[in-house]
């Protein structure tokens, strides 16, 4: 998906000068088809993701749109004070593309994990937040918002992720529906975590559950209000996220449910536990120990179902 990401820069700095990409010591050979094509469109500036946020809020107030890349963690937790001040602040049009977000970055022990980044970035004003699902939609998202104004943090996957939103070729900020308009259990998700909910969604329609994934790859304003059907007909909803418990999209399906009145009494949660992970292992590894994986998300759902008396 990163890779997708910054040839997606590269063909949008071709179109407009405006355009620019500021990478974080990413390595020799990174766009260098950029680097050679237009160099004045190009910065690589080492590891100082704080500097990079503020050289590139500067040049987004000169009237640029900078895409910074680096590590997640980096953009989040080490830049926090530049990512509020420097772009949130004066809400200018500065582009976080975040990469390794959740537990990529996993084996390289918890200070390199992105799994509060949802919270952090949400509690910025101006900060319009983003995960989408595969390369297909991250190239889509960043093609129709170039010219928007406001700040984006964009949530990457590993990489290689299964194109899975090929049926929705235009990027809408309202989520993208998986399945029927009346189903017993919906479950509610965004990224990356779409490929994990969907083969569990065909697991339980095998064992004839009726079920529909609703994702999110846009995080500040759910628009539960075009779900509506979906979520009155559910006997069961479940919120499953590569996050800690509170500040992402489990959070803001609560604010958006209690601000519309919706019952919360079927709503329930997977997601990475609050807390640092000291456990030693891949992506996939924390997720299938956290119960995050496709098996253990169905076997979840068919549990709570048991448990609510189907």
């Amino acid at each position: 998906m990163r890779q997708k990401a910054l040839t997606t820069v590269y063909k949008l700095a071709k179109q407009d000068p405006r355009v620019l990409f500021i990478g974080s010591d990413l390595g020799a050979g990174t766009l260098q088809a950029m680097r050679e094509d237009i160099p004045g469109q190009f910065f690589m500036e080492g590891i100082s993701e704080q500097h990079i946020v503020g050289f590139a809020a500067g040049l987004a107030q000169e009237g640029f749109i900078p895409y910074i890349n680096t590590i997640g963690t980096f953009l989040t937790r080490r830049s926090f004070e530049q990512v509020s001040i420097d772009v949130g602040l004066h809400c200018l049009p500065v582009r976080l593309l975040s990469s390794g977000g959740g537990m990529v970055y996993a084996p390289l022990g918890p200070t390199h994990t992105a799994v509060e980044d949802f919270s952090l970035m949400l509690s910025v004003p101006n900060m319009k937040v983003f995960a989408p699902a595969d390369a297909f939609e991250m190239e889509n998202l960043l093609t129709a918002l170039v010219d928007d104004g406001d700040p984006h943090y964009v949530r990457f996957g590993k990489g290689g992720e299964t194109i899975v939103t090929q049926d929705f070729p235009t990027f809408e900020f309202s989520p993208k529906v998986f399945g029927e308009n009346s189903s017993d259990v919906v479950i509610f998700t965004t990224g990356v975590m779409l490929q994990h909910c969907l083969e569990a969604r065909a697991h339980l329609l095998s064992q004839g559950i009726s079920t529909t994934v609703l994702h999110f790859p846009y995080l500040n304003d759910l628009s539960i209000e075009q779900i509506a059907s979906h979520i009155e007909s559910a006997r069961l909803m479940v919120c499953v996220e590569e996050h800690v418990p509170r500040g992402g999209l489990f959070t803001q399906i609560l604010h958006e449910f209690a601000s519309t009145r919706i019952s919360t009494k079927n709503l329930y949660q997977l997601s990475l536990p609050s807390a640092f992970s000291h456990n030693y292992g891949s992506q996939i590894d924390h997720l299938d120990l956290n119960g995050l994986t496709a098996p253990k998300i169905a076997a979840h759902v068919e549990a709570l179902l048991v448990n609510n008396g189907k």
